[in-house]
């Protein structure tokens, strides 16, 4: 089968091109992300340069050679800083422009234009070394759990490794002589299999942004924007999960349901702002303490839960007050006067694989209920319904009770 060079190329270049206007108009529709407009403008620059090298011949070679691969060399420039700007990264611009500056000066050396070879070679080196110091950046984003990641960066990788591959090919294959690697059916498989790659990538890196934009919005619709911790809705849904995992370890879990002391007085007393510092120091606080693998999560207002597996009621007892404690001694300096933050705490235990959440959290209620009412900054734990109901745990505050109210519930 023969391939027709020139409807080759020109399929190449359109294809480059619009594949760089859907990038472009995937940034416009969403600002959140500045990368894909950086890749669109990539591939409009490789798009370009493809165009002036299908121009060979009728050209002069200073705008079909030089010209051309250092604006395909830009555009893989240009691609690095998307790569690092989609993972927060700053731009080096004598980076981006480094690969196509080196590249037309040394195309200003005679021995270096008048030989093909050696300008396939160093040229596909460049490459392969921008397309793995592409690869290297979207590695380092690892940690963030997109799926299109790691494609990628195995595409990146298995390109470079073509690239480097065309060096040994371009002086020891017998298609490569005479400058025959630039035309027939070598040049044809060649320009294929990069418009193979462009193809891929594009659809990989839309899909990762795509990925982003769909973490970013389960993120928000999980997540606390204050605290920074999981909302209600985060919390009664992993919480099946922990369930489900209790049928099978056949181990207790705690409730833990936390109600912040005095809480409105300190909004209304010292302001907004400091009761929003109170929330962030408790939510910084009880994470700290719980272990960042524990679900805990912000369930309204000053209240806040957590449900985690234990040994028995006494050790969930303990692990409270450790959070107690310790939000009381880090909160010292948020408050003033009578309005020291402080943390009531009820505490129950779940020993049924097939109770419910909500009922968890109405007995660990009950037992924050008491401890409002018998002071507050202090902890009180009740056995739930399946054990006994009189076993109750409670202990008086360590840190000293300040002011007269300690009577009541607090609003």
């Amino acid at each position: 089968m023969n391939l027709d060079i020139g409807t080759l190329s020109v399929v190449t270049v359109f294809v480059t091109a619009l594949l760089g206007a859907l990038l472009v108009f995937a940034g416009v529709q969403n600002r959140s992300t500045r990368a894909p407009m950086w890749w669109g403008a990539a591939y409009i620059l490789g798009a370009s340069g493809l165009g002036l090298l299908s121009m060979r011949g009728r050209a002069p070679d200073f705008v079909t050679i030089d010209i051309a691969n250092a604006l395909v060399l830009l555009g893989y420039g240009v691609t690095w800083a998307g790569a690092r700007l989609f993972d927060g990264r700053k731009v080096r611009p004598l980076i981006v422009v480094f690969a196509p500056v080196l590249w037309l000066l040394a195309c200003r050396m005679p021995i270096f234009a008048a030989d093909t070879n050696l300008r396939i070679a160093v040229g596909s080196t460049m490459l392969a070394m921008l397309a793995m110091a592409i690869a290297e950046e979207f590695w380092r984003g690892r940690d963030e759990p997109l799926m299109s990641r790691w494609p990628t960066v195995i595409v990146l990788f298995a390109y470079a490794a073509a690239l480097l591959a065309r060096i040994p090919v371009v002086y020891f294959s017998p298609f490569a002589n005479n400058n025959s690697l630039l035309s027939g059916m070598t040049f044809a498989v060649l320009a294929f299999g990069a418009l193979l790659f462009t193809v891929v990538l594009a659809f990989l890196l839309l899909n990762m942004t795509k990925e982003r934009t769909e973490l970013q919005h389960k993120i928000a619709a999980l997540v606390d924007p204050l605290s920074g911790v999981g909302n209600r809705r985060a919390f009664l849904s992993e919480s099946g999960r922990l369930f489900a995992q209790q049928k099978i370890d056949c181990r207790p879990l705690a409730m833990l349901l936390f109600d912040l002391d005095q809480f409105k007085a300190i909004n209304d007393c010292l302001g907004h702002a400091a009761g929003d510092r109170v929330l962030q120091t408790f939510a910084r606080v009880a994470t700290t303490t719980l272990g960042s693998d524990v679900l805990f999560g912000r369930i309204g207002g000053e209240e806040f839960a957590s449900l985690l597996p234990v040994g028995d009621l006494g050790e969930a007892f303990a692990i409270a007050d450790r959070v107690r404690r310790n939000f009381a001694e880090a909160a010292a300096s948020t408050g003033e006067g009578e309005l020291l933050p402080t943390v009531s705490i009820g505490v129950t235990l779940g020993l049924d694989s097939k109770a419910e959440v909500e009922d968890l959290l109405l007995i660990a209620d009950e037992a924050l209920y008491r401890a409002k009412a018998n002071g507050r900054n202090r902890v009180e734990a009740t056995a739930p319904d399946n054990a006994d109901r009189t076993h109750v745990i409670g202990a008086p505050s360590i840190v000293p009770l300040l002011g007269t109210r300690r009577a009541g519930v607090a609003a």
